[in-house]
């Protein structure tokens, strides 16, 4: 995997949690602030989910960009 997929993928995980806390701080802003687990989970699901998703559209680019057009 490279470098720059993983990065995308920590920045926008980092900026969906944010949102999610952002959006429904009822909810999620109260876990954030009494139970640092919850947040852990919150941060690790979102991010295989994204990861997964943006190594398969990685290697789905590189075998599109070396087919021969022949």
């Amino acid at each position: 995997m490279k470098l720059l997929t993983f990065i995308v993928v920590f920045i926008s995980t980092v900026c969906l949690v944010f949102a999610g806390i952002l959006l429904f701080p009822d909810i999620l802003g109260q876990a954030a602030t009494q139970n640092n687990e919850i947040v852990f989970g919150l941060f690790l699901g979102p991010f295989f989910v994204l990861f997964i998703l943006g190594w398969l559209g990685e290697k789905l680019l590189l075998k599109l960009s070396q087919k021969n057009p022949n």
